[in-house]
């Protein structure tokens, strides 16, 4: 079903649905529970089937087989595992010329009926990297070979490496270099059984521009942070999300509520929808709980109106990890606002940089009860 999911019900066409049998799509959850009704499926098929081939190997919703036509033929197999549920059908694909692909992995069964393995490439495969000239960093251009590399199982594997190297616009001795480098890596790490310790250095992510961020890479390691480039430009950019839109007051993260009768603003985060957020403080209005809201204190000191006009969505925040900061920010930044502190972060010295009048003022560092040495700092 194409569609926005939007908490527990997909949303399409401006309708929500429910979703009667499976699990919805894009859902964290749902390879989890997949995983395990496949695991008691298979449990409860072992021990009623009379036939169960002795090599099974399943990987999320493919698996790995080895049959005796004798005892049963595959075909009789398969349209008895299609039997208990009509929403799950398996197929099969049978080896030819005693090759059988599985994943990424060629299966080869050879004359002494022992299995080898080589890398499976399908005939679709263009072998298309990102080329030599393009504006990357050559980290990630060399991503792809390292990986190439990593999963080489025979020589010849390595003279199709070097092939699709020159074919994107590199040299064969920058292959030579990497294989190097891959086979000590690999004889260092049998020779012996001492291993590095764990490494607690943190991760810095940038956008690549070589003019801004030339030489970054090694300040940053001095104090144990490892930069890594993002690219902004990407396909998904470029063609638009095709899902249907959601009204803003369906959505969640940093809300704003606004007075009628003032300037004053309110700033506050959320998980769940604003709107919900919303009307949990005009109920604390209603009955009296003002000291649950900083809205409802507002309006009920100073007898001023709010309505649902007054409530925006600012920030939509993807990383939850972000919160805190984002919505410490939004009152920071804001000179008039209902809040009664800073919000989850009280005292950090770069949002004196934002705005020295709000946050570096002597009354609103004493009703935040922000840092004196900081105030006196920005004067």
């Amino acid at each position: 079903m194409p569609g926005y999911e939007s908490r527990d019900k997909p949303y399409y066409n401006g309708e929500y649905f429910q979703q009667h049998e499976a699990t919805a799509m894009g859902n964290s959850l749902s390879p989890f529970i997949a995983n395990l009704f496949m695991s008691k499926f298979e449990t409860e098929v072992k021990d009623k089937f009379e036939y169960f081939p002795r090599v099974w190997f399943r990987y999320v919703d493919d698996i790995f087989a080895v049959f005796n036509t004798k005892a049963i033929s595959l075909d009789n197999f398969v349209a008895k595992l299609n039997n208990p549920f009509p929403t799950i059908k398996f197929t099969y694909e049978v080896e030819h010329n005693e090759q059988l692909p599985f994943l990424d992995v060629l299966v080869i069964r050879n004359c002494e009926n022992k299995l080898e393995f080589d890398v499976y490439r399908k005939e679709t495969a263009t072998l298309k990297y990102i080329p030599n000239d393009s504006h990357h960093h050559f980290q990630h251009k060399m991503a792809s070979f390292n990986f190439l590399i990593h999963l080489k199982r025979f020589e010849h594997e390595k003279q199709l490496i070097k092939n699709i190297a020159k074919s994107n616009g590199y040299s064969v001795h920058l292959i030579d270099k990497l294989i190097r480098k891959h086979t000590f890596k690999r004889t260092l790490y049998n020779s012996t059984t001492f291993r590095r310790d764990t490494d607690n250095s943190k991760f810095a992510s940038l956008p690549y521009e070589p003019k801004f961020t030339q030489g970054l890479d090694t300040i940053l390691k001095n104090i144990n942070i490892n930069l890594v480039y993002n690219c902004k430009n990407k396909l998904q950019t470029l063609l638009g999300n095709p899902k249907d839109k959601i009204d803003n007051n369906e959505k969640s993260r940093i809300y704003e509520i606004s007075c009628k009768d003032c300037d004053q603003k309110y700033f506050g985060q959320t998980k769940r929808s604003i709107l919900t957020r919303f009307k949990e403080h005009m109920a604390h209005l209603k009955y009296g709980r003002t000291e649950r809201s900083c809205v409802a204190q507002h309006a009920f000191d100073n007898n001023h109106r709010i309505d649902i006009n007054n409530l925006k969505l600012i920030r939509n925040v993807t990383n939850s990890r972000q919160l805190d900061v984002f919505e410490s920010l939004e009152i920071i930044k804001c000179n008039n606002s209902m809040n009664r502190d800073n919000g989850p972060i009280l005292t950090c010295p770069l949002f004196v940089l934002i705005n020295k009048d709000s946050y570096g003022s002597v009354n609103r560092g004493n009703k935040f009860g922000i840092n004196s040495a900081i105030t006196r700092n920005v004067k």
